[in-house]
């Protein structure tokens, strides 16, 4: 990738596909709860457990919205807000799985006290934020960075859509 490009901001959006996914998820797991016989202090604790999940997924979902990550040429990204409004800096780890359609990937990164964490990421090509209706250029951006940036990632990865 050329250095004009660096540093190149991915902006992120909720999937409304993948958010939809997730509900008939919680909802086959209420379901398949309601065809068992379970005692009902062993019922209350799994929907409450189901209803819990449901929420802290659709609330990961809406928090993509606003969000970027700002892809560097040495391998370091921040994760910024709307605004621009500085989340976190980390660098990404080996081993990044990606497919045409969905990236797995670790980051070393540094809250905003300062201590090291860890986060995994999955991204699908859903949730890049395509302005002007440009395709996936975003998403296969972001692919071929990670690609490039993330040692331990093998041209095995590669799909026949980045490849050409």
């Amino acid at each position: 990738m050329p250095d004009g490009l660096h540093p190149l901001t991915i902006r992120l959006r909720p999937s409304p596909a993948l958010l939809a996914a997730i509900l008939v998820a919680h909802l086959a797991g209420a379901v398949a709860l309601f065809f068992m016989d379970l005692p009902l202090a062993a019922t209350i604790p799994l929907v409450l457990l189901l209803l819990v999940s449901a929420v802290l997924a659709v609330r990961a979902q809406a928090c993509k919205r606003g969000l970027s990550l700002v892809l560097a040429a040495d391998g370091a990204l921040r994760i910024c807000r709307e605004g621009g409004s500085h989340d976190a800096w980390g660098r990404v780890l080996p081993g990044a799985v990606l497919f045409p359609a969905v990236s797995w990937f670790a980051l070393a990164w540094t809250a905003r006290d300062g201590r090291p964490r860890r986060l995994r990421l999955m991204l699908i090509a859903a949730e890049v934020n395509e302005e002007g209706g440009s395709g996936n250029i975003q998403w296969r951006r972001l692919r071929t960075w990670l690609r490039h940036r993330a040692p331990g990632t093998g041209p095995d990865t590669l799909s026949p859509a980045d490849a050409g």
